[in-house]
């Protein structure tokens, strides 16, 4: 894209920020309820394009639209977060007041493997705020992005304040790093892309917001339900065939039950998908499929000592790999592979499961799997992960945020902070 034609888009966008609180707030929810009417009544077309782009199946596509839905319905329902202003008084009788205010344009810059979902985690609290907001979709969904651009940009209330790009490349990335208008870049994708990004913001010392890559672990504790742990491991492990920045990739094991463990989660897994309750889902883009082909031949010729299943399921190309961790740790801890390649290692005692977790450098999301209410405790103190399950997998709600620590991003998402991320203050000292 053109720079002289995004900063058209862009100065257009400003002219809404302009408008006085009351209306600007009038015409937020009014729009975001248009959003939820286009999407509704454009359901099954949206479900198809994800599907096609993304090969993921109508019914996983569903899922991802209900979720999408469901936040859209949380920020409409709880548009009192979004704060005017706040007033003190001080012990000298003079007042203080803070004004919050839209942080400005908005630029999403959003992946392939959620579509929908990653920009509604997102687009709902930036309108809501009063900011406007330019989608930039993965060049990897073409039908997705297309429909978008029919069912948003067109829209005569919409297109005061939402714009979709129709170039999707990385030379539009780099232009809306840099473009004057837009005052904060929300990015969803690898750490390798959100390293690039804020290093192209720093001419304009944009805001930025990034949800990145994550070693995710899941910690399995002796004093856990292994069957039930095993279960809902591998619900995280398969979760979009891998291709969900939540998936597991590391499983970091108590050495007293390693072997057990280990052993029970081969015939779990063997057994669902015998039952094809398991589904092996080939990557999605040919980018995504040259890596992990390139990835598994890697492992298969250095760990070829360490490996505990090669799976051979689905595709012989494509399988799922699990490996036994014991060292030459740092292939697996750099590469972020999005797709079912898993490590199992084994801790002494709590202390070296905390060091062994925080020591990767991400932190997006942990798995804890314990009945030992003081060991729980401990980990969620001392781990540096933004989410965390206990004793559970992939649940979640519009009210909790998203985000991680460290090479996994920063910033928040969602929940009553999500609000947050798209406003800013002005302070104000009223004297007598």
């Amino acid at each position: 894209m053109k720079n002289k034609n995004l900063l058209k888009i862009t100065s257009h966008l400003r002219n809404f920020i302009e408008k006085p609180f009351r209306e600007r707030s009038k015409d937020s929810k009014k729009n975001l309820i248009i959003i939820r009417y286009i999407l509704k009544a454009n359901k099954k077309l949206i479900l198809n394009a994800i599907s096609q782009d993304v090969k993921k199946s109508i019914q996983d596509a569903q899922m991802e639209f209900k979720n999408s839905l469901d936040i859209l319905n949380y920020v409409i329902d709880n548009f009192h977060y979004v704060k005017k202003q706040e007033k003190f008084v001080f012990k000298n009788g003079d007042v203080g007041i803070v004004s919050f205010e839209p942080v400005g344009v908005v630029a999403f810059i959003t992946p392939w493997n959620y579509p929908l979902l990653t920009i509604f985690e997102r687009l709902p609290f930036s309108l809501a705020c009063g900011c406007p907001a330019i989608l930039k979709p993965s060049e990897f969904t073409p039908n997705f992005s297309r429909v978008l651009r029919k069912l948003f940009n067109f829209n005569p209330n919409l297109k005061k304040c939402l714009k979709v790009l129709t170039d999707l490349d990385q030379r539009t990335g780099l232009a809306l790093c840099k473009d004057p208008n837009t005052s904060l870049i929300s990015f969803v994708g690898s750490t390798f892309t959100g390293k690039k990004i804020l290093k192209q913001c720093s001419s304009t010392l944009k805001k930025t917001n990034l949800e990145l890559g994550g070693k995710n672990s899941a910690i399995i504790c002796k004093t856990s339900n292994l069957d039930f742990a095993v279960s809902k491991v591998i619900n995280a492990i398969f979760e979009n065939g891998g291709q969900a920045c939540v998936a597991i990739s590391r499983v970091i094991i108590d050495e007293n039950i390693f072997d057990n463990f280990v052993k029970k989660i081969k015939i779990k897994v063997k057994k669902m998908y015998n039952l094809k309750k398991l589904k092996i889902q080939i990557p999605a883009t040919e980018n995504q499929k040259r890596k992990i082909n390139s990835a598994i031949k890697h492992i298969k010729s250095n760990y070829s000592q360490s490996l505990i299943e090669v799976f051979n399921m689905g595709s012989k190309r494509f399988t799922p790999i699990f490996v036994n961790c014991k060292n030459k740790k740092n292939f697996f801890l750099k590469n972020e592979f999005f797709f079912p390649i898993v490590t199992f290692e084994k801790f002494r005692n709590l202390n070296d499961c905390i060091n062994m977790v925080n020591a990767a450098g991400y932190g997006l999301a942990t798995y804890i799997f314990s009945s030992n209410k003081l060991d729980i405790k401990n980990l969620i103190n001392r781990l540096q992960s933004g989410r965390m399950w206990i004793n559970c997998s992939l649940k979640w709600s519009p009210a909790l945020p998203v985000g991680g620590y460290h090479l996994s991003g920063k910033g928040r998402d969602m929940g009553k902070f999500g609000f947050k991320t798209y406003l800013t203050t002005k302070s104000l000292y009223l004297g007598k």
